[in-house]
């Protein structure tokens, strides 16, 4: 068996320099990923206390203040652009009907007296929207 014969399969002289070479890349990106890790860990945790915040409602006072103005400018339109999809009428036989989009299945339209009791409202025929 010659020395250099095809396929080489005397390796192991070069495989301790890969190897070494090897575990020198992998322990600088470990080292860098571990600095990284350690400069953004601060970040990760203020994201994840404002998430919490957010969750449990208290909004810090610029996205309070940025929600707030964004539904003052839009609240009309959103309001107007839906309530545009809702019909009022009579039926053939006199009675009031309300017609309204699917999208709108969590809203129950009632009338007083007649197929719902609001002690506030004690007088028949006025419109109830309940959702």
């Amino acid at each position: 068996m010659a020395f250099f014969e095809f396929p080489h399969t005397r390796t192991y002289d070069s495989d301790l320099g890969w190897l070494i070479r090897q575990c020198k890349t992998n322990q600088e990106a470990i080292e860098t990923l571990e600095a990284w890790k350690a400069d953004t860990q601060s970040n990760i945790d203020d994201i994840k206390q404002l998430y919490a915040d957010i969750i449990a409602g208290n909004f810090p006072k610029e996205m309070a203040d940025a929600i707030t103005k964004w539904i003052a400018e839009n609240f009309y339109d959103i309001v107007g652009e839906m309530m545009k999809m809702v019909f009022f009428g009579l039926t053939d036989s006199g009675y009031f009907v309300a017609y309204i989009p699917e999208s709108w299945n969590d809203i129950t339209f009632n009338t007083t007296e007649y197929d719902i009791q609001v002690p506030i409202m004690p007088d028949f025929g006025h419109l109830v929207l309940s959702y």
